[in-house]
């Protein structure tokens, strides 16, 4: 496995997704803080929310990272079908830890989208670079091939 693709995947996805959450927070299009955790969980309730945002996108730097690491031993399902079902998964997980409750008529499908498409980058990445792993290793040649036959 290549450790600077899991990186810069795992970067990526975390500060796009903390952007993208911050702008749905921003034009009132989710009803609900992502940074409410702290208020929850009673840590850095004074600090300011920028600390608060820079937190939640390391806590989903290391989540993208472990989505990765399972992605890839998930070869044998297509990319789109398991990020589609880890959307679900992690949407209703996510409803219930906020509500205490999943109803389907407060499920959010712009946080849904958001989780799709930010699964289905990480998924499909992950499974790629796994793919093409396998194809190097099987195509090397035990003969030099500096020597034209």
């Amino acid at each position: 496995m290549k450790i600077h693709v899991l990186f810069w995947t795992s970067i990526l996805s975390a500060v796009s997704f903390t952007v993208c959450l911050r702008l749905l927070q921003l034009f009132s299009i989710i009803h609900w803080s992502p940074i409410g955790w702290s208020k929850r969980w009673h840590l850095f309730s004074g600090h300011m929310p920028l600390f608060k945002w820079t937190t939640l996108a390391v806590m989903l730097f290391v989540l993208a990272i472990v989505i990765y690491y399972l992605s890839e031993l998930c070869i044998a399902i297509r990319a789109d079908i398991a990020a589609m079902g880890l959307s679900v998964i992690f949407l209703f997980g996510l409803q219930w830890w906020m509500f205490g409750t999943v109803e389907l008529k407060k499920v959010s499908i712009p946080i849904f989208v958001l989780i799709a498409m930010h699964l289905r980058f990480i998924v499909e990445t992950a499974m790629f670079h796994k793919k093409a792993e396998s194809l190097d290793t099987r195509s090397k040649m035990p003969y030099n091939t500096d020597v034209v036959k």
